[in-house]
């Protein structure tokens, strides 16, 4: 079992690393399985094709680094609306991070590609708004709330990670975004 996730997380690996320098379209079986060090035959043995590779590898990749941070966060704050706004700062950071990732996903309209992590990113922001909601006692159905604030939040984020790669003022960039987390960390915790 140890060599397959050790297999998986190299093919997970060349395919992010791919997307770094190209578009998702451009990128072939053949090139995400040489990177990997790894026979097309042996893709094929684990995923039925590329996207259903992009599927996986950004569940991980989301969970494994947000999980991360979240974790962290909550062992060391105790304080909800700052856990809501470190959460909220983790997220912006992480999708600036992966920022050219996320913009090779796309190609001349076509988007499959992009809703197949941006599913993986909505289905580990719920799973974060629901212990959010458990650990403050909310009486609010979760799924409303994840719909109503992932949709803001991720157009944001891409927004935010297009400002820090084009503009010069980074710093002014990321002083923004941390005022609008802590307004969006205040408002969240007054509904409660």
């Amino acid at each position: 079992m140890r060599d397959n996730t050790k297999t998986t997380k190299e093919f997970e690996k060349a395919l992010f690393a791919l997307l770094e320098k190209k578009n998702y379209r451009d990128i072939t079986i053949n090139e995400i399985a040489a990177l990997a060090n790894k026979t097309k035959m042996t893709f094929y043995h684990y995923y039925k094709d590329k996207d259903a590779l992009l599927a996986i590898a950004s569940i991980n990749l989301i969970n494994t680094e947000f999980d991360a941070e979240y974790y962290k966060i909550v062992s060391e704050v105790t304080n909800l609306e700052e856990i809501e706004y470190l959460s909220l700062i983790a997220t912006y950071d992480m999708i600036a991070k992966h920022y050219n990732q996320i913009s090779n996903l796309t190609y001349k309209g076509e988007t499959l590609p992009l809703q197949i992590f941006k599913r993986a990113l909505f289905d580990n922001y719920c799973r974060y708004i629901t212990e959010l909601i458990r650990i403050g006692g909310y009486d609010v159905p979760s799924d409303y709330i994840s719909i109503f604030c992932f949709e803001g939040l991720y157009g944001t984020c891409l927004y935010y990670a297009q400002q820090l790669k084009n503009k010069k003022n980074k710093k002014k960039v990321k002083e923004d975004i941390r005022k609008l987390c802590r307004l969006l960390a205040k408002a969240i915790v007054l509904v409660k």
